[in-house]
């Protein structure tokens, strides 16, 4: 058996912290919005057995089918829909620390050590939404890619399966993908004298040299993308859908969450520094040595991504942990050019120093991360909280449970009146009886009602003195819910 280095014990550590960062009470932050329509779209796949790719709202299927293994072993809970994206993350790290030892091992450890502790790595690895997967995929077919480590079979399957996976998760995909390429095409360019022009012209000698290699990644990519757009066969209807779905992206790019050009840079500068101040040092290095093909392709990745993201108006945290990845490269490979200097005829080693700047500034993010995680999970000034449900919204949905049991249990009758209600839909899964207006109805006769607090009037009037009054209970911003319940006589 082969004895672990000093290096694996260090990677072993900072896998440590981040299943620690990322594990500990999954149910402590309310869902999102977001998170409580992903939530209700997958109890549909698990109880009704169907998923229908929508190519006009919400993104790929992966996220669904995916959660479905730990949904088998944990039912459908908030562990294991999070926990799911939580396994992407780490697998992120686990894969940038595998892929990085080939270039350095000061490298590797540093980019797998700042993405483990990273504040936006974390929260969005602990957030139901398909951004953590996305990266995952990006980052494992650029590691699984023939490259100058090798051009094995498995490496042209596996990039395919990644890539086709990648297309199944969010329609983005191509700008990711684009920006990766790119980054390889400037790096060959910059770092090994290979000019673009050479590059294109190289690639007919090897599609003929390596042929049957490509026909079995692009059967991988087709099928593996084809089965989840299909809906495993049961909606062939989908893998035409998505295709149709640009029409719509298009469109939602220029018309939804419109923030400034520079919005992911002020939100990354407040919420994860070290990275951004980092990364940003370590590219003007790569470019300055010209000497790390890595170095100078994830330079590039960084800054297509933020070009690209910065051009369309549609910007939302989230899409800030695309840049963070090639961000961490950047930063481990500033590490480990610290590392690499020496004085005095090489007597005098800067790896000390490397070291201590690695432990000084993950353990800031770390303690970032964990006041965020564990305190200021709903606090609505933070970059990262975006339209956040409140914690003030748990005594409502546990309030809910408390009578609804003295009612008639998971079978009471809710009105849910509310305009703005997810992720309620989440929460209350398992009440049969729940419905959902958007609106008053003053024809609908249940035994508990939600309505916001515009429509207590309303309700007050509908329900007279039979009912009892909870509320108003913050969901997020100006939203106020109320609660009324049928009253029990004993």
């Amino acid at each position: 058996m082969k004895r672990l280095t000093r290096a694996d014990v260090v990677a072993i550590a900072v896998l440590a912290a981040a299943v620690f960062l990322r594990c500990q009470d999954l149910s402590l932050r309310p869902f999102h919005h977001d998170e409580g329509v992903n939530g209700f779209f997958l109890t549909r796949l698990v109880r009704e057995g169907a998923y229908k790719y929508d190519p006009g709202n919400y993104h790929g299927p992966t996220l669904y089918y995916l959660t479905l293994p730990l949904v088998a072993l944990l039912g459908l809970s908030d562990a294991a829909l999070r926990g799911t994206t939580v396994i992407f993350g780490l697998l992120t790290v686990f894969v940038l620390w595998r892929f990085l030892k080939h270039s350095s091992q000061a490298m590797a450890l540093a980019a797998a050590a700042l993405l483990a502790t990273s504040t936006g790595a974390v929260f969005f690895s602990r957030y139901f939404i398909h951004e953590s997967l996305f990266v995952a995929f990006t980052l494992f077919a650029l590691a699984a890619s023939p490259s100058l480590f090798g051009r094995e079979r498995w490496r042209f399957i596996a990039t395919g399966l990644s890539l086709g996976l990648l297309f199944a998760t969010k329609e983005t995909a191509f700008v990711s993908a684009g920006a990766v390429i790119a980054g390889a095409v400037v790096a060959a360019w910059l770092v090994q004298g290979t000019s673009p022009l050479a590059v294109v012209r190289g690639i007919k000698p090897f599609a003929l040299e390596h042929a049957e290699n490509l026909l079995h990644g692009f059967l991988a990519f087709i099928a593996s993308a084809g089965l989840f757009y299909s809906s495993f066969f049961r909606n062939p209807a989908g893998v035409l859908d998505a295709f149709r779905t640009f029409a719509f992206w298009t469109k939602t790019a220029v018309r939804d969450h419109e923030n400034p050009w520079y919005q992911h840079f002020s939100w990354l500068r407040e919420a994860d520094p070290v990275l951004i101040y980092l990364g940003f040092a370590g590219i003007l290095l790569a470019f300055a040595l010209r000497r790390s093909f890595v170095a100078v392709m994830a330079s590039v990745w960084a800054l297509l991504l933020f070009a690209a993201y910065s051009a369309v108006k549609y910007k939302t945290p989230w899409l800030g942990l695309n840049m963070l990845l090639p961000l961490a490269i950047t930063s481990g490979y500033l590490v480990s050019e610290i590392a690499g200097v020496t004085f005095l005829s090489g007597r005098l080693s800067m790896k000390p120093v490397a070291v201590v700047l690695t432990l000084l500034v993950a353990g800031f993010s770390a303690t970032k991360s964990w006041d965020l995680e564990t305190k200021n999970y709903d606090e609505e000034a933070h970059p990262y909280i975006y339209a956040h449900t409140q914690r003030s919204f748990i005594p409502l949905v546990r309030l809910i449970y408390e009578r609804a049991a003295a009612l008639g249990g998971t079978d009471t009758g809710i009105a849910v009146f509310a305009p703005e209600n997810w992720p309620l839909a989440w929460y209350l899964r398992d009440y049969k009886n729940a419905g959902y207006w958007g609106e008053f109805k003053s024809d609908v006769n249940v035994d508990m009602y939600v309505g916001s607090v515009e429509q207590d009037g309303a309700l007050a009037l509908k329900l007279g003195n039979g009912f009892e009054k909870f509320g108003p209970y913050n969901m997020r911003g100006v939203v106020n819910l109320v609660l009324y319940v049928r009253k029990v006589h004993p």
